[in-house]
């Protein structure tokens, strides 16, 4: 009960506030949800793909904050580029605050050479917030030295103006590829809609978000002379949104269909926020890939670090022949060799 009505103070001091600054759900395994880190990534692979993920952050705190993300993408070779389709739900102190979001984007691939390609993606998105009341206690309602906390279940507090919000959102975003190369830019929010729940004299936008991500995949070779089983992908991921910063850097390493990886994550100053340690297993058609935040800040008696899944599948095309041949020759060079996970 008391863990509940610490989450529920938190959401009530957040729609109090005539200034509500909300936050992106932040997932750690950024590559396994690549348009939702960058609508570029849209068809970035030869085959048409469906994703799955799953986050659960402090989970000791009653279902403080929990998200489902579904996601499929492909490239359409008659329109130059990739399309995608992702749905979202975040739930938000055990539903208090619940955001559904259905994005839509498109990629176009620009081939500058054999071994460079650029591709620009865009991205619309409609969202839709809902507040549960139910879950509300007040300050006027508590005292703590009453069971649970709770002597009145009535409260002088005045209504909230809407449960519902519904808005349009609009994102963009640019990779580029060298070989083994890539680097990336994203904007999420270009507009910074409108999300209160109060009236309309109540104004709070959602900070643009800016995403720069980079990494390189390396082949580890045995003798000098013949790849072995091995290979490295350093990547480094940085995120702006409002005044909160964001650095993760690390790397995967691959051992055949094994991949593990480990990664910091810190605000800028050095203050190291959490130690991410993933396991992932990848097949031929499908991967499979578990990750733990492990909390190392001041909050570390506080926080209880957060739990993630990720599941992805590929479906392969089975028409064989020189046209498909050439077709994936010509994917090839516009793809993306950025980690799976």
């Amino acid at each position: 009960m008391r863990n509940e009505l610490k989450i529920v103070s938190v959401v009530m001091l957040l729609l109090n506030s005539l200034n509500l600054f909300a936050q992106d759900v932040e997932f750690s395994q950024f590559y396994a949800n690549k348009i939702y880190l960058n609508p570029a990534f849209a068809g970035s692979d030869f085959d048409p793909r469906i994703s799955f993920g799953y986050r659960n952050q402090w989970p000791e705190l009653n279902s403080a904050y929990i998200s489902y993300s579904v996601a499929y993408d492909q490239y359409v070779n008659a329109l130059g580029g990739g399309v995608g389709l992702q749905i979202m739900q975040d739930e938000q102190g055990d539903g208090t605050i619940s955001t559904t979001t259905a994005s839509g984007m498109y990629a176009y691939t620009l081939r500058v050479s054999r071994n460079l390609s650029i591709k620009t993606g865009f991205q619309v998105s409609f969202i839709q917030r809902k507040l549960n009341t139910s879950n509300f206690t007040y300050p006027d309602q508590t005292d703590e030295f009453y069971i649970n906390g709770l002597i009145n279940p009535f409260t002088g507090e005045g209504a909230i103006d809407r449960l519902n919000r519904n808005y349009f959102d609009f994102s963009s975003g640019v990779i580029a590829a060298y070989k083994n190369w890539f680097i990336g830019f994203a904007a999420h929010h270009v507009t910074e809609p409108n999300e209160t729940f109060k009236d309309e004299s109540d104004y709070s936008r959602l900070p643009r978000k800016y995403t720069l991500h980079c990494g390189v995949n390396v082949p580890v070779f045995r003798n000098g002379l013949h790849r072995s089983s091995f290979s490295l992908a350093p990547s480094f991921l940085y995120q702006q949104q409002s005044t909160n910063k964001q650095l993760n850097y690390g790397l995967y390493l691959s051992k055949g269909s094994i991949i593990y990886g480990m990664w910091y994550r810190d605000n800028l100053e050095l203050e190291y926020d959490a130690i991410i340690l993933q396991l992932g297993i990848i097949r031929d058609w499908w991967q499979v890939s578990y990750s733990y935040d492990k909390t190392i800040s001041k909050l570390i008696h506080t926080n209880t670090g957060a739990h993630e899944i990720s599941f992805l599948m590929r479906f392969k095309n089975r028409s064989s022949g020189s046209m498909e041949k050439n077709l994936r020759r010509r994917r090839q060079i516009g793809r993306i060799k950025c980690p799976k996970f």
